[in-house]
């Protein structure tokens, strides 16, 4: 009787959660056609600056975006638009500020969709929450992406993926076994999609070693302050902070045994987001490099841990042998 009470509550959640969003609804979802060259300039020149306005004006209440393609490469962005009397507004402002980068052949296609919420991969009771986290996140990133260039600025983001990845492990909680096994199984995951053979984890192998230097120096947090990538930290610290209520609310769910889907499923989908949205192409090959750097970063973080531990014990050890011999000797 009680497993039908739990069957039937379930299935009313799923009803009374929305999943379509239509033009008109409280979801706006564009679509921005435009090249891997141009899709980061369409980031920060335009939807930067025009979701700064919205929410500023109050318009919106947060957005997010994901880059995709259909197979043609673009930008969807969705705005979430509390009060239904402020859609035309948000139309006339995205209309006004694309119309430029459309004069300018920077955007070839604009186009409105239906917003299908992927319930199953989020849970219902968290659909909401990774909404709110995915604006955080699309946040921090055109704020991150208007402030590399060039070949210096792929260098870093490439960087800050790994640093981004391990804030978020540690913003829900994660000690570094926990992070170590979470990569793990997404570097394998990965690996098995690229049939990743012995040839090509000897070549990340001599990509990681050749970096490791830097990697060393990135995920000290000692060097924060004075690093070249310190204003980026910060970005990474401001969304922490920002998203601290939604992962405290995830992990009581998870605690309480209502979340729907694994945790470690759901951060695997968070990261995977963060990823997309960071990259200009080629997302899910640089997706495996971040897993398999961190991997291998853990592991050795992990034996260096354990190492000094047990070089503390043996100190530990001889002190204590030393002070009962003095001990002794003064007895005798």
């Amino acid at each position: 009787m009680e497993a039908n009470t739990k069957q039937e509550q379930t299935q009313e959640q799923h009803t009374a959660l929305k999943r379509t969003f239509i033009i008109g609804d409280e979801w706006l979802y564009y679509k921005f056609y435009t090249g891997p060259k141009t899709a980061d300039l369409i980031l920060t020149e335009m939807i930067k600056p025009i979701t700064e306005q919205l929410l500023a004006n109050r318009l919106i209440d947060y957005w997010f975006f994901i880059r995709y393609a259909d197979p043609k490469l673009h930008t969807r962005v969705r705005f979430h638009i509390p009060d239904a009397k402020n859609m035309t507004p948000v139309i006339l402002a995205v209309r006004s500020s694309a119309a430029w980068f459309i004069q300018h052949n920077l955007l070839a296609k604009i186009q409105v969709d239906t917003y299908e919420r992927e319930v199953e991969r989020y849970g219902i009771h968290s659909m909401d929450l990774a909404e709110k986290i995915f604006f955080f996140d699309s946040k921090m990133i055109v704020d991150m992406l208007s402030l590399i260039e060039g070949d210096e600025g792929e260098r870093i983001r490439w960087l800050f993926a790994l640093r981004a990845v391990e804030s978020m492990l540690e913003d829900f909680q994660f000690d570094m076994q926990q992070r170590f096994d979470q990569v793990t199984m997404l570097r394998e995951n990965f690996g098995r999609e690229f049939n990743m053979n012995r040839g090509l984890k000897d070549q990340m192998e001599k990509k990681f070693r050749a970096n490791r230097p830097q990697i060393n120096e990135l995920m000290d947090r000692s060097n924060d302050e004075v690093s070249e990538m310190y204003p980026l930290f910060q970005l990474l610290t401001q969304k922490s902070a920002a998203v601290k209520p939604f992962v405290k609310e995830i992990l009581d769910l998870n605690q309480n045994n209502q979340l729907q889907v694994p945790l470690n499923d759901l951060l695997a989908s968070y990261s995977h987001m963060m990823i997309n949205r960071l990259f200009k192409s080629k997302q899910r090959l640089h997706e495996l490099v971040v897993y398999d750097f961190l991997h291998r970063y853990y592991k050795s973080e992990i034996a260096r841990q354990k190492y000094a531990k047990i070089n503390i014990e043996k100190k530990k050890k001889k002190e204590e042998e030393k002070k009962k011999k003095k001990e002794k000797e003064k007895k005798e």
